[in-house]
């Protein structure tokens, strides 16, 4: 004997039931996350990659590109210029980036509009994407 049931409905209230919706599918994408993450420690394991550089495998059909790289992080900006006080410039392996400022483009947007007008020909202010966070 079989029995149609309507599926009980979680809530009849659109904005919890999409709460609902993105915290199942964040839970998910978590899972899946943490899935690709160990499927990844796996391949590693089977097949070492380079210190720098990739390589190429081929296994059961599937091709393999595993790309090592190392980073490098000076603990003191100082003391890279004292070690390499005697180097010749070209040979000294720092640099300045010059970037946006944000806060102060926000702060002259809201405070100084007479300035803003001249920045803004310069800048383009797009939206970000909005964070969402659910927490029970």
């Amino acid at each position: 004997m079989s029995t149609n049931v309507a599926p009980i409905s979680k809530s009849v209230d659109p904005l919890a039931e999409a709460i609902e919706d993105y915290f199942w599918a964040k839970r998910d994408e978590d899972l899946a996350k943490a899935g690709r993450l160990a499927a990844e420690e796996r391949l590693v394991a089977l097949v070492p990659p380079k210190e720098e550089g990739s390589m190429t495998v081929d296994a059961g059909g599937y091709k393999l590109t595993l790309t090592g790289s190392l980073s490098y992080k000076a603990d003191s900006v100082d003391a890279v210029r004292a070690a390499t006080a005697q180097w010749p410039a070209e040979l000294i392996p720092l640099k300045t980036k010059v970037e946006l400022d944000a806060t102060g483009c926000k702060f002259i947007r809201a405070n100084r509009p007479d300035l803003w007008v001249q920045l803004a020909k310069a800048v383009t202010v797009s939206p970000a994407k909005t964070a969402v966070k659910v927490s029970v």
